[in-house]
């Protein structure tokens, strides 16, 4: 019994290291982000138990604290992607199978939500105009708000927002420049290059 009541007098005094942030990310407060490749370049990849919540490539060198400082909640650094996440990533960023993956939507309107789970339906290899998202939340007339609500992916590449382009065919916009969507669409095979 003695033994038992040292170890609760020293647990108390010394917290284990990863206690607040074991106990934030079960909560749902915080997430973890880990590096990994993407065909773009490095990017930071975070998640919660639910699911992916963001991803933010590494250009110029961006630092885990710059990554932290855009994200919508407190994140803690790792080493590497969970075991059941990683096929699941390196398929979407490198195959483009991306229906399916596990997504963590908290933190968004329900307006962005239903845009970019619509987004994440868009199969590899194929485009959708911006007015076919409006026409599938049952908006017809939100094109606009579709684009910007697009343009706030935090998911991008995941969240296949670059599959995305105007009705008139045109690339359009995209978040890391409308070059790297072309190059993209183009290794998906969507466009001819």
């Amino acid at each position: 019994m003695n033994d038992i009541i040292t170890e609760l007098i020293d647990l108390e005094a010394t917290p284990p290291d990863d206690l607040e942030m074991r106990t934030l990310v079960s909560a749902g407060a915080a997430d973890r982000a880990a590096r990994t490749d993407s065909p773009i370049g490095p990017v930071w990849v975070s998640w919660s138990p639910r699911g992916i919540t963001a991803l933010s490539p590494l250009f110029e060198s961006a630092t885990f604290e710059e990554f932290a400082g855009f994200h919508r909640r407190g994140v803690y650094e790792s080493s590497t992607l969970p075991s059941d996440l990683t096929d699941a990533v390196e398929s979407g960023l490198f195959e483009g199978q991306t229906v399916g993956l596990p997504i963590d939507w908290r933190g968004l309107s329900s307006y962005q939500q239903g845009v970019l789970a619509v987004c994440a339906t868009i199969p590899a290899g194929t485009v959708r105009p911006y007015g076919w998202i409006a026409e599938q939340i049952n908006n017809p007339g939100s094109v606009r708000a579709v684009g910007t609500a697009l343009g706030h992916n935090p998911i991008p590449l995941l969240v296949p927002c670059h599959r995305v382009v105007r009705s008139d065919g045109s690339v359009g916009q995209y978040a890391f420049g409308a070059e790297i969507k072309r190059d993209l669409l183009v290794r998906e095979g969507a466009l001819l290059a």
